[in-house]
């Protein structure tokens, strides 16, 4: 049974109807979050167009690497690289053959990553959960995981910033980097910084 606080309550409950006008507010709050946050993203995406492309673009066209404002603000061109590699949670998530292709996908970096003196930057993480009472068989893991068969989970991955920096420096080196399986991306971006 649900009540209708602003027609069910009785004048006298002074109460209840304050708690029906805070829910209210916090319908309205919830609102206005929402517009904001789609607000938000509007902007970030025409500063990217704006920094990424458009700006990159004009001052190519010119020339131009940098110059400073009125204002004294330094406005530069810098290069920028991003790649990336399926992380073991997005697998975990992914769906029917999307799976299967993250998971090869993943791989590939990983091997490539391995042939290209990349293996130091992989990460390899083992999780076991053990339930109550079962400390012998904790101690007993540790000694022969394999014997045992107990379920576990292990998972690999390279930290954001490490891969982006290590490919920024295969490039420099004039390295062929799959641009499928990183999912590469080079471009220029323009900074301005102010006084």
């Amino acid at each position: 049974m649900s009540i209708n606080l602003l027609e069910d309550v009785a004048p006298s409950s002074n109460e209840l109807g304050a708690i029906a006008e805070a829910a209210q507010r916090v319908q309205i709050l919830q609102d206005d979050i929402k517009e904001l946050s789609e607000q938000v993203k509007e902007k970030e995406q025409t500063l990217r167009k704006l920094t990424e492309q458009e700006m990159p673009d004009l001052m190519q066209e010119l020339n131009v690497k940098t110059f400073t404002l009125t204002d004294g603000s330094k406005v530069g061109l810098t290069d920028i690289v991003s790649a990336s590699i399926p992380s073991a949670g997005a697998i975990e998530r992914a769906k029917g053959d999307n799976k299967e292709d993250l998971y090869e996908r993943q791989q590939s970096c990983f091997d490539w990553l391995r042939q290209n003196g990349g293996t130091d930057l992989i990460k390899s993480n083992v999780e076991v959960s053990f339930g109550k009472g079962e400390d012998k068989h904790c101690e007993s893991f540790k000694k022969d995981l394999r014997k045992k068969k107990l379920f576990y989970r292990d998972s690999m991955g390279v930290h954001p910033m490490v891969l982006k920096a290590f490919i920024t420096e295969c490039l420099g080196k004039g390295m062929n980097v799959p641009a499928d399986i990183f999912k590469l991306y080079t471009g220029q971006k323009v900074q301005v910084r102010r006084p």
